[in-house]
């Protein structure tokens, strides 16, 4: 899709980007949303709390980034110890890619819990 040239005053077109990245957010798209924020941030840096928001969704970001890097290593190991002990059956490969990804998901969120937990103490 192309980009789409916004017309108007700063103010209606900080308005719109604004509205946008809320919505984006909200869908858990955290890229669409640091974009339009940027946009805001770099034309009106005292818009609302554009760029608190703008610090959310980029946190929100790499924390959605390392629940899929950690679901996707659990499962590679989980796979990887299957094959190494000698699972031939496919279904069982697949099952362990299954658990894998649950116990990868699950240490994430712990780590995460973590780290927000670190940073509201200071």
């Amino acid at each position: 899709m192309p980009k789409e040239l916004l017309t108007g005053p700063l103010e209606e077109q900080c308005e719109f980007l604004y509205q946008l990245a809320q919505e984006k957010m909200q869908a858990g798209n955290y890229t669409g949303a640091i974009h339009a924020l940027q946009e805001i941030v770099q034309h009106a840096p005292d818009y609302a709390d554009a760029a608190e928001l703008l610090a959310l969704a980029k946190e929100r970001k790499t924390q959605q980034r390392n629940l899929l890097i950690f679901s996707l290593l659990g499962a590679a190991i989980f796979v990887g110890f299957g094959t190494f002990t000698g699972v031939s059956n496919d279904l069982f490969l697949l099952l362990l890619a299954l658990v894998g990804l649950v116990v990868g998901y699950g240490i994430a969120s712990v780590i995460s819990g973590w780290r927000l937990k670190a940073r509201d103490n200071r």
